[in-house]
């Protein structure tokens, strides 16, 4: 979307229309009518829908309409890179300046306030891939997250880069590239939960554990004995802590990397990857015991879900 493909008359209209589209339906507004001038690039990294924005004051507000179906069920990670932002949702107000990052749940409403000439990177990510419960996430969504050295800094430039070679970024190695920008999401929000109120020593464990096992998926000797040594507990109490939450151990590490090929099997970058391949890179080395379990929870075959969500994806375009 760009604002320097109309005539002067017609750029607040346009710049309306072009950025509600970029906000997911959120009603966009820009501040001053007579002089609105924007640019919007946008690109998928795998599930990851990123936007590098370069605009003029604007105001994006919750809006009557729904929100866009691309748009449910996701954060919305907001990094500033120039100008200032105002995030607000649940009642918190912060102040973004350039460096910092906020995140957002679009399940809920939430508001941005550019009050001068801003550039902004917003990143898209499905909320199920993030290893973190929502209701822990409320606690620090619609507030600034500090960028200042450590885990923000690496965040921060990995997002900017992200943003302006999305475009570029195709096939496998977009997968991977999506790995490393939800790791390192996942870092982040770990980190500002430490700094707020101390969780209880459960749930920091669980937390722990969560973001353990999501790295490891890959591997095939990812066990309940494994992660238990990792973190110097007892296997019992690994199996409380699941239980608590109404899990078992085994039960979560595979619903993670049933979803995680469900996710690339859907994917058209994965097209060429032979379904076997797929659930290796998921730790699924056996391929029966794999497609069992795939139908049991999808209702369908590997094969069939993949031709069916690649017919969709055809359609849609």
């Amino acid at each position: 979307m760009s604002t320097e493909t109309v005539t002067r008359a017609k750029r607040f209209e346009h710049g309306v229309h072009g950025m509600s589209r970029v906000f997911g339906g959120l009603d966009s507004r820009p501040v001053d009518r007579s002089s609105f001038h924007g640019v919007a690039v946008s690109g998928s990294v795998g599930s990851l829908w990123l936007t590098s924005i370069d605009a003029g004051p604007l105001s994006v507000r919750p809006s009557e309409r729904r929100t866009a179906p691309e748009e449910r069920d996701c954060y919305k990670v907001a990094l500033q890179v120039s100008g200032t932002c105002v995030v607000e949702q649940d009642g918190a107000v912060d102040t973004l300046a350039p460096g910092d990052i906020a995140i957002c749940d679009t399940s809920r409403p939430y508001a941005f306030t550019y009050g001068s000439d801003f550039r902004t990177v917003l990143m898209l990510l499905p909320r199920p891939l993030l290893p973190v419960r929502p209701e822990v996430m409320r606690g620090i969504t619609g507030r600034r997250l500090t960028s200042e050295g450590g885990v923000g800094a690496v965040v921060r430039s990995f997002l900017r880069s992200l943003g302006t070679q999305s475009r570029a970024c195709s096939g496998p190695a977009a997968l991977s590239l999506m790995d490393g920008a939800v790791s390192l999401v996942t870092a982040l929000v770990s980190e500002r939960l430490a700094e707020t109120a101390p969780p209880a020593p459960q749930e920091a464990m669980m937390t722990r554990l969560r973001g353990y096992i999501e790295t490891r998926l890959p591997n095939p000797d990812l066990t309940p004995d494994a992660i238990a040594e990792a973190h110097g507990i007892s296997r019992r109490y690994l199996f409380k802590l699941f239980a608590a939450e109404g899990l078992t151990v085994a039960g979560w590490i595979r619903t993670r990397r049933l979803e995680r090929c469900a996710r690339d099997l859907a994917s058209p970058l994965s097209a060429g990857h032979p379904i076997s391949m797929v659930a290796a890179r998921w730790g699924l080395l056996d391929g029966r015991h794999f497609s069992r379990a795939f139908k049991s929870v999808y209702g369908e075959t590997p094969r069939d879900f993949r031709r069916r969500a690649l017919d969709e994806h055809a359609m849609e375009r």
